[in-house]
C-alpha cells in the first residue's frame, strides 16, 4: 500500500508540474499581449516588464492550482486505465476511498501552502509587481499615499485627506480639504461626508466649509450638496487603492474591522475575507471532483479525455463561483455562504459521484 500511495503522489506531482508551467506561460503569455504597447516602448520598460511578469507569478501560480491539480489526477487516473492498473488495484480488495487517501494527504499540503501564499507571498508581490507597472513602467505620478489608516493627497497649498474610499462604486467618505496661504497657515478647511462621482464630477453631500484669517476662525457655511471640492477623477485613487487580493486574511480583517468602527458597510469586503479562507480548499474538492468522474471512463484510453473534462470541470468550478460571489457582493447572498456555496455543491456531487461508483 505504501509503494501505491508514493507512485500515486509522486505521479500526481509531476503531472502537475508540466501543467502548472503550461499555465503559467499561457498566462503570462496573456498578460506581456495584454501590454504590449507599453512594455516594447523601450528596453528599459521591456526589463521593467519581465520583473513585473515575474512578481505576478505566485498569484498565477496559486490561481491555476486547483484546475491543475484536477487535470493531474484525471491523466493519471486515465494513465492507469490505459495500463489496466486500477483492474489490478480493485482485484486486490483495495476500495476507492484508500486510493484517494494519498491524494487527499496531499491536497491538505496544498490548502496550506495556498493559504501560505495568499496570506505573505501573494499580498507582497502584488504590490511590488503594481507598483512597478504604474510607477516605473506608466509613470504614473505618485500623489496620493495611504497613512494611518487614511488617504492623503496633496496639490500645490491644498492638502486633501479622505477616511473611505470604494473604488469600484466610485464612492468617498469623511472627505477633509484644507486649503494652506503662502505662510502656511490654514486659510480655509472644508468637511464632507461623502462624494460621488457622478457626470464627471464629484458630488458632495454634508459640506462644512470653515474660513481663517491671523484671528482665527472668520466664517463657517453649511451645503447640503456641493462640488468641486476635488477636481482627481477616481482613477487617480487607484495608484494607492489596496483591493482585497493584494491584502492578507489578517491585513484585511484588520481593515475591515477599522472600516466598521468608522461606521462603513463592509458587506463586500466580507465576502472576500470568507473567500480567502474558501479558496484553498477547492484543492480538496478537486479530488473527489477527479474520482467522481475519472474512473467512470473504464473504457477510454485517451489522455486527452482528461485533460478536457479537467478544463470543463475547472471552468464549471470557477463560473459558479464567480456568481455566488457576485450574488455575495450583491447583498442576496450572506458573505460566508456567498463564498463556500460552490465549495459544498461541487463536494456534495463529488461524494454522490464516488459513492454512486460501480465497482
Amino acid at each position: 500500500m505504501k509503494k501505491l500511495n508514493s507512485y500515486l503522489v509522486s505521479n500526481v506531482l509531476k503531472i502537475l508540474l508540466i501543467t502548472e508551467l503550461a499555465g503559467l506561460v499561457m498566462f503570462i503569455t496573456i498578460e506581456f499581449f495584454e501590454h504590449m504597447g507599453i512594455f516594447t516602448s523601450s528596453f528599459k520598460n521591456f526589463l521593467l516588464s519581465i520583473l513585473y511578469m515575474f512578481l505576478k507569478i505566485p498569484y498565477f501560480f496559486n490561481l491555476i492550482l486547483p484546475l491543475t491539480f484536477l487535470m493531474s489526477i484525471l491523466i493519471l487516473l486515465i494513465l492507469m486505465i490505459r495500463g489496466n492498473e486500477i483492474v489490478i488495484v480493485r482485484t486486490s480488495g483495495i476500495s476507492t476511498v484508500s486510493i484517494m487517501k494519498p491524494l487527499i494527504l496531499l491536497s491538505a499540503a496544498f490548502i496550506a501552502f495556498s493559504f501560505i501564499l495568499s496570506e505573505w507571498i501573494i499580498p507582497i508581490s502584488l504590490n511590488k509587481s503594481e507598483y512597478i507597472y504604474r510607477i516605473k513602467i506608466k509613470k504614473e505620478e505618485p500623489v496620493v499615499f495611504f497613512k494611518n489608516g487614511r488617504i492623503w493627497f496633496k496639490r500645490d497649498n491644498v492638502i486633501n485627506n479622505i477616511d473611505f474610499i470604494d473604488i469600484k462604486k466610485d464612492i468617498i467618505k469623511g472627505v477633509t480639504v484644507i486649503e494652506l496661504s503662502d505662510s502656511y497657515t490654514i486659510k480655509r478647511r472644508t468637511d464632507a461626508k461623502e462624494g460621488i462621482w457622478e457626470n464627471n464630477a464629484w458630488l458632495f453631500t454634508d459640506v462644512v466649509e470653515r474660513t481663517f484669517d491671523d484671528e482665527g476662525m472668520k466664517s463657517v457655511k453649511k451645503y447640503t450638496h456641493l462640488k468641486g471640492i476635488i477636481k482627481e477623477p477616481p482613477s487617480v485613487f487607484k495608484v494607492m487603492e489596496k483591493v482585497p487580493e493584494e491584502m492578507g486574511y489578517q491585513e484585511l480583517s484588520s481593515y475591515i474591522k477599522k472600516l466598521r468602527a468608522d461606521g462603513h458597510d463592509v458587506h463586500r469586503y466580507l465576502v472576500d475575507l470568507y473567500d480567502k479562507i474558501a479558496f484553498p480548499f477547492i484543492n480538496l474538492i478537486m479530488v473527489f471532483a477527479a474520482f467522481s468522474v475519472g474512473l467512470r471512463y473504464t473504457k477510454t484510453k485517451h489522455i486527452s479525455i482528461g485533460v478536457l473534462t479537467g478544463i470543463c470541470l475547472g471552468a464549471l468550478y470557477f463560473f459558479s463561483h464567480s456568481i455566488s460571489l457576485s450574488f455575495g457582493y450583491s447583498e442576496i447572498f450572506p458573505p460566508i455562504f456567498a463564498a463556500w456555496f460552490s465549495n459544498i455543491i461541487f463536494l456534495s456531487a463529488g461524494i454522490i459521484g464516488i459513492v454512486t461508483l460501480r465497482t
